[in-house]
């Protein structure tokens, strides 16, 4: 199994075209005997409009259409335990679908829905590998079987191999994304200023940022009118938002 991943991933390095890479990927299915796989290229939930990427890559593997019309359309995959889980991890990682909504005491509509479109669909269990993209993207690929299967031996031995796989994959099916800011621009915000983003994201007032940094409101007001222009932002919330997409700032808590 893993001669025939890495073969795949070669190839997967060479490909250029989308229907070579949904190619693959299906291949990749069948040597891990794993029928369904897939790919969303955003479940950070970033974005409140449906992942019309992941719709298409969907569509594309040939899953069925009434489960793309719901969860895409509806952005269900926002509320999804496996996808939600995405934000946490960066390896591949195993999931039994009898137990991934064990521990939630309350499902939400759209969670009482997931779970009955994957019992009709037949899923028992997947394999999903975290994509962590810029600007604070997330997406995943994942591959799921109708039929037991040895999810451990599978990560143990070929888990490197989906990393790469998935990687490579989306690297092919995502568009490129706009960015209106580089290195150059974001390497002019000065220690000072990225402190003061960092306590008003933790919570802090103008006037507490300002006695922690031991500068006036005034000034901690001036850097956020330098900060917030830089960024290209509407407003102090909005660069915060931005700062945290771009990493300027980090953990918050």
């Amino acid at each position: 199994m893993k001669l025939e991943l890495q073969r795949l991933v070669d190839r997967m390095h060479e490909a250029s075209t989308s229907t070579e890479a949904v190619a693959l990927l299906r291949k990749s299915g069948e040597v891990l005997g794993m029928e369904l796989p897939c790919a969303l290229t955003d479940v950070s939930g970033n974005n409140p409009v449906c992942d019309e990427d992941g719709r298409r890559i969907a569509d594309l593997l040939g899953w069925p259409t009434w489960i793309t019309d719901t969860w895409y359309d509806r952005a269900y995959v926002r509320q999804h335990p496996i996808y939600l889980r995405c934000r946490f991890e960066s390896k591949p990682f195993g999931s039994i679908y009898a137990q991934i909504w064990q521990g939630i005491e309350t499902l939400t509509p759209a969670q009482q829905q997931l779970k009955k479109d994957t019992e009709r669909l037949g899923i028992v269990a997947q394999i999903t590998a975290p994509i962590h993209l810029p600007l604070g993207r997330i997406g995943c690929v994942l591959w799921s079987t109708r039929n037991p299967v040895d999810l451990d031996d599978i990560l143990h031995n070929c888990g490197h191999y989906l990393s790469l796989l998935g990687q490579l994959f989306i690297a092919i099916m995502q568009p490129p994304q706009p960015v209106t800011l580089g290195p150059r621009e974001l390497a002019h915000l000065t220690g000072r200023q990225i402190d003061c983003l960092h306590w008003l994201a933790c919570g802090k007032t103008i006037e507490e940022t300002g006695l922690i940094l031991d500068i006036s409101a005034h000034t901690v007001r001036e850097h956020l009118r330098v900060i917030t222009e830089r960024l290209h932002a509407v407003n102090t919330p909005n660069a915060i938002a931005l700062a945290t997409q771009y990493g300027i700032i980090g953990r918050t808590r």
